[in-house]
């Protein structure tokens, strides 16, 4: 007798690529300092930003505090491409900080135990205080609203 393997829905997706995100959202803000801190090492004593200017998709500059500093061309790629890194991953945190606002504290509960600390359903259910089976549909009440609220970033990182 065959079996068929359950076809996974678009919405099953979606909640995967969300809890995908939620699960890393602590390595995406160690990831912004970390870049952070390499863009410093590669190019010390110069300030770089982000400017977009009506009408334009936006330039890079960097400017350097001494008139003597010249910034070599592959440097100068490297440090773009560390920016555009660390522009992306605040993105993705404030996504997520502005997402988990509009949770109540019950749900944001649930993403922290969740996702954050990395614990199992059980242990959520246990904590928060519901059967193991309610526990899933707090978990997709959550995911359903999350992957509206992400729906941004999703496409961003696809």
């Amino acid at each position: 007798m065959k079996t068929k393997a359950k076809k996974k829905t678009r919405s099953d997706r979606r909640f995967l690529e969300v809890e995908r995100i939620l699960r890393h959202y602590r390595y995406y803000k160690s990831g912004i300092v970390n870049l952070k801190k390499q863009l410093d090492y590669i190019m010390p004593g110069c300030v770089a930003n982000y400017e977009i200017v009506e009408g334009t998709t936006g330039t890079f500059s960097i400017r350097s505090t001494t008139e003597k500093y010249a910034i070599d061309r592959i440097e100068s790629k490297r440090a773009l491409d560390i920016y555009e890194k660390i522009r992306e991953y605040e993105l993705i945190v404030n996504c997520i900080e502005q997402s988990l606002e509009s949770l109540n504290k019950e749900e944001n509960k649930f993403v922290e135990i969740r996702y954050f600390d990395g614990k199992s359903m059980k242990y959520a259910a246990d904590v928060l205080g519901y059967s193991e089976r309610s526990i899933f549909n707090v978990r997709n009440e959550v995911l359903q609203k999350l992957s509206i609220s992400l729906n941004g970033v999703l496409q961003l990182l696809k």
